[in-house]
């Protein structure tokens, strides 16, 4: 998370594709061109950020992956009026509660994008959404949404949801350890399990 000098903040979440030391190494990568190139955008048009973000990863990465390696990224612009950029690429929905009317209502949020580093493409986007006190944004990677039971089912984002609507007001480190315990305990952990919380207060 990078907190900007007007009060406004990003944050964002990404996934390397592949596991081992080569995807820890990625990661650490990414993180450092993450940051350096935020504070770069520090004076830019708040819609323009994340996109800008995206371009700037999407030109580092390939230079220091594997050929088949690439991130999925969800990344979120704050604004202090409430205002929400967010941005997605090759990465599962974000899911939205609104606290004003104690329901999900099936909110999820979701962009159709290419990954990061993968192919030399441009023109990433951000959407717009307005959030309101309580209001809950969480965005997770597919180790959580994937792990299956011994029938195969997969967790899936309806089970999230559940948790979320069970637990609307809780701590945020309450609800972080509760959305993880229920697919590491429908099956074996097989792969990274993250995930991001933003709560409007």
């Amino acid at each position: 998370m990078v907190l900007f000098d007007d009060g406004s903040a990003v944050a964002y979440l990404a996934d390397i594709a592949g596991h081992g030391l080569q995807a820890g190494i990625l990661m650490g990568m990414l993180k450092t061109a993450a940051r350096t190139a935020l504070f770069d955008t520090a004076g830019n048009e708040p819609a323009t950020v994340l996109p800008s973000l995206m371009d700037r990863l999407n030109r580092v990465l390939p230079a220091v992956k594997e050929a088949q390696m690439y991130a999925t990224f969800a990344g979120f612009r704050l604004n202090l009026d409430g205002t929400i950029f967010y941005a997605l690429a090759a990465h599962s929905p974000i899911l939205h509660y609104r606290a004003s009317t104690k329901t999900q209502r099936e909110t999820y949020l979701s962009v159709e994008q290419l990954p990061i580093g993968l192919l030399p493409v441009d023109n990433f986007t951000a959407q717009t959404a307005m959030s309101a006190t309580g209001d809950l944004f969480i965005a997770l990677t597919d180790g959580i949404l994937e792990a299956s039971n011994k029938q195969n089912e997969e967790f899936g984002l309806d089970r999230v949801q559940q948790i979320v609507s069970d637990h609307p007001t809780g701590s945020l480190p309450g609800l972080a350890g509760a959305i993880p315990a229920s697919p590491r305990a429908c099956g074996r952990q097989i792969d990274d399990q993250t995930l991001l919380l933003i709560r409007r207060l």
